[in-house]
């Protein structure tokens, strides 16, 4: 017989959750989902310490969850926007499937309960202008994000974001 897609890819001790999850699998793909943000609070990832008052986070570079769950920005992006399910607007993210605003985690938890109902994994949150993607549970930077985080920055401080190359910082 075929193997069953469990929506779930393991390198390692590492899960990911596939990017196309089928209906079968829905329900599998929310309990990943759920059981990453349990295991999170229990296991929060420690920031990369720089010095005494300076923290990084290293977000991933590519994750294969950017050809299937972003898509194009609208021409704007609201700097505030209201969750669409609370009205609460105090840590608002775009889902970057379908560009529905939704509360962070820390609020009420509907972007996460977005990315469960709808299979919508990448999210840009309007507080830094950074992508966390679910499937993978981490941040993300890629290309392919700049067109959204750039009219996200555009919303927030009335210009595009500045590109600095490698070239530009060795001259």
């Amino acid at each position: 017989g075929e193997p069953s897609n469990s929506g779930v890819t393991t390198i390692g001790d590492h899960k990911e959750i596939k990017s196309s999850p089928s209906e079968h699998d829905e329900e599998e793909l929310a309990d990943k989902i759920l059981m990453a943000e349990l295991e999170k609070q229990q296991n929060p990832v420690e920031p990369v310490k720089l010095n005494d008052n300076v923290f990084a986070v290293h977000p991933k570079t590519w994750c294969e969850h950017l050809e299937d769950h972003v898509h194009s920005a609208p021409a704007t992006l609201e700097k505030s926007p209201a969750c669409q399910t609370c009205g609460d607007n105090s840590e608002s993210w775009y889902c970057l499937s379908c560009y529905q605003v939704n509360c962070s985690r820390y609020v009420n938890e509907h972007a996460l309960f977005h990315g469960i109902d709808s299979g919508h994994l990448m999210t840009l949150s309007m507080a830094d202008l950074s992508v966390w993607c679910y499937g993978c549970d981490s941040y993300v930077h890629n290309e392919k994000l700049l067109d959204a985080k750039n009219k996200g920055h555009i919303a927030k401080f009335g210009v595009p974001a500045v590109s600095v190359s490698l070239e530009t910082v060795q001259e």
